[in-house]
């Protein structure tokens, strides 16, 4: 299989640019209603987000619920108001499959091969020793591009089809050897819990996780979803959000696609800090919880990624967190369970330049420990306006001269003909080269080396970018070719 050098770096160097580092959360927390609203109010504006729900949860009980904004046309938006959660669904999943594991109907450290027994994939790793494990805690080797590629195609197959079609994708490292983040680990998972659970995934998550948690605003399908008042999605074009017709993927389900609300995800966060118990209702035993908040093993010691959360140690105390994004959504959640506390943040905006939600619920819990928040929206709203400027110039740049080309490029290159090897290679093939090249990085080799359709993911999130710049080496290569056919009249006269 490629792989996506360029694609990899770009998406690295954006990650660790904008990567939000929390602060330690102590115990005697205080919710400041005033300070926590202004904040949120602020981050809204300069992130021009249309609706956000907040759910802070505290010693056992839901100590704050509000909503701001809107869900889109027309209608408020409340604490109940559903929203696609992305990547939190993933922790779902895992409870699921801890609830099955405590029911003796699944063995976490037996092999995937177990349950599915035709699963194959490519290359030169023993695709056989690949456990539930090894999914839950995102070391089977699996890469993080196969995940991808189910977004950027928009794939309507079923799951069990999605799966089966992994036989020709190669591991990217033996399983257990080392970390890496791709949905197609919880996509695989979901589909254990259809054949292993009696209900199937969706009954059982319905069954054994939203009712018992009185999760009623939380649904499995989009139409379910669309019936129960969620909000729609917002995508920015030119700065200004528009609502959206949004991607959803029924074959992602488990890793990215279930609907919830914010109250629905502050019991959710109450259970969590229950160890397993939410309201006289045992989810899973405390050793269970427990698991489910323990990062997984690689070969060099431990990842950050427990099973469907993260875990990082932040001066001596363990935060638990996970963030999700699909297209017009984006989600945050963190919760300490040494201390007690849990915050969850669900926006109807998504930008992957611009995923303001995480930064916000840490923001709201450095005000409830006295800290002055700090988040990076605003260099994120700098660095979007930044790109998109930058196309719209080069746009009108590139119109201006493919205008004047046979005005003044042509005319001069007539009247001064170049003579000699440099002159020529000066004013005319690398003139040409250096267009026709852009064109070639963006229509093919980009595409090309990352295995999937970039620029339909990107699209899903930053659609003006992406066409503004598809546009500019559209317009290029009309330049260059432009250029190469004066050459040849001025050659010919």
């Amino acid at each position: 299989m490629k792989k996506p050098i360029i694609l990899a770096v770009i998406i690295v160097a954006l990650l660790s640019f904008f990567s939000v580092v929390p602060s330690a959360v102590e115990a005697n927390l205080e919710i400041d209603n005033e300070s926590i609203d202004t904040f949120i109010k602020e981050e809204m504006r300069t992130s021009r987000i249309p609706g956000l729900a907040l759910g802070i949860v505290k010693n056992g009980e839901i100590a704050y619920l509000k909503s701001y904004g809107h869900a889109g046309n027309g209608r408020n938006l409340t604490p109940q108001t559903p929203f696609l959660i992305g990547s939190l669904s993933k922790s779902f999943t895992a409870v699921a499959t801890m609830q099955l594991a405590e029911a003796d109907l699944l063995n976490l450290d037996a092999p995937v091969r177990e349950y599915l027994p035709w699963f194959e994939m490519a290359g030169d790793y023993d695709v056989s020793t690949m456990t539930v494990r090894h999914l839950l805690v995102q070391t089977s080797g699996i890469p993080w591009e196969a995940g991808l590629s189910t977004l950027a195609d928009d794939s309507s197959l079923a799951l069990e089809e999605e799966i089966r079609a992994l036989k020709d994708i190669a591991l990217a490292h033996p399983p257990g050897e080392q970390y890496i983040y791709s949905n197609t680990n919880y996509n695989i998972l979901g589909l254990i819990i259809e054949k292993v659970s009696e209900q199937g995934y969706m009954a059982h998550v319905e069954n054994d996780i939203f009712k018992p948690l009185e999760m009623q605003d939380s649904y499995l399908s989009k139409n379910d979803g669309i019936d129960g008042g969620m909000s729609e999605g917002h995508l920015k074009w030119f700065s200004f959000p528009v609502a959206t017709d949004i991607q959803y993927l029924d074959n992602s389900l488990a890793a990215g696609f279930i609907i919830s609300s914010a109250e629905d995800m502050s019991r959710y966060l109450l259970m969590h800090l229950g160890e397993g118990s939410y309201n006289q209702s045992i989810i899973l035993s405390k050793a269970g919880a427990a698991e489910l908040h323990t990062p997984g093993k690689v070969a060099d010691g431990e990842s950050e990624y427990a099973m469907g959360l993260v875990v990082r140690e932040v001066e001596g105390a363990s935060l638990v967190m996970h963030d999700g994004a699909t297209q017009g959504f984006n989600s945050g959640m963190i919760f300490s369970p040494k201390d007690q506390w849990g915050v969850v943040v669900l926006t109807n905006f998504a930008g992957q330049l611009e995923l303001p939600a995480m930064g916000i619920a840490l923001g709201v819990a450095d005000i409830m420990q006295g800290i002055s928040p700090e988040t990076d929206s605003r260099t994120r709203k700098m660095v979007y306006l930044g790109l998109l400027t930058l196309m719209i110039i080069l746009i009108a740049f590139t119109i201006r001269s493919i205008i004047l080309l046979p005005k003044k490029w042509a005319v001069n290159i007539k009247e001064n003909r170049p003579r000699g090897f440099f002159p020529v290679i000066g004013r005319i093939v690398l003139p040409a080269g250096l267009e026709l090249l852009v064109a070639y990085l963006i229509f093919i080799f980009i595409p090309a080396g990352a295995g999937f359709s970039v620029w339909s993911l990107f699209t899903l999130f930053h659609p003006d970018l992406v066409y503004s710049l598809l546009l500019l080496a559209a317009l290029l290569l009309i330049k260059a070719l432009w250029r190469i056919y004066l050459l040849f009249r001025i050659r010919s006269n």
